[in-house]
């Protein structure tokens, strides 16, 4: 499966909300946590994000820096969920401490493998919300994951 083909991921008001309370919650006590959408294509070129999904996870602070591990049966449970609902996973979304950037374990560590996914990173545990300006999304590419340039975000994600 791949998402290459997709132009515009429209979200819900709603679910971007909740998930910006999700990070903020688990920033308020330093950390980071993983919320990651799915859905489904409504036109060749446009997917609807449906769910959100928070998978059992542990974080950790370390002298390098924050980090995040879903282990392996979560990840089959999701992978169980999405089949039997016909979505497709789509979107990573977290949040770091400062400023948002694609750390070395974001790059090598994805969670969302599909091709034409999205990784959208919230600075300051998305105290100022998902979509603040200093939000970085990045597109995974053959090459690896590519920043999205900030003029381009409003026709990509569509929050409505």
């Amino acid at each position: 499966m791949t998402l290459d083909r997709v132009r515009r991921f429209r979200v819900s008001s709603d679910i971007a909300a909740k998930t910006a309370d999700q990070l903020r919650r688990a920033g308020a006590d330093g950390y980071e946590l993983f919320v990651l959408w799915s859905g489904v294509a409504l036109a060749e070129d446009v997917l609807e994000v449906r769910t959100a999904h928070v998978p059992k996870q542990s974080s950790y602070k370390t002298k390098h820096g924050l980090l995040v591990r879903v282990e392996g049966d979560a990840l089959h449970r999701l992978n169980t969920w999405l089949y039997e609902h016909g979505e497709t996973l789509a979107v990573q979304v977290h949040a770091h401490p400062r400023r948002a950037f694609h750390s070395d374990t974001d790059d090598t560590y994805p969670i969302v493998t599909a091709t034409g996914g999205l990784s959208i990173v919230a600075p300051h545990f998305a105290r100022d919300g998902l979509f603040s300006s200093g939000t970085a999304v990045f597109r995974l590419t053959q090459a690896g994951w590519a920043e999205i340039p900030r003029r381009q975000l409003s026709d990509l994600v569509e929050v409505n």
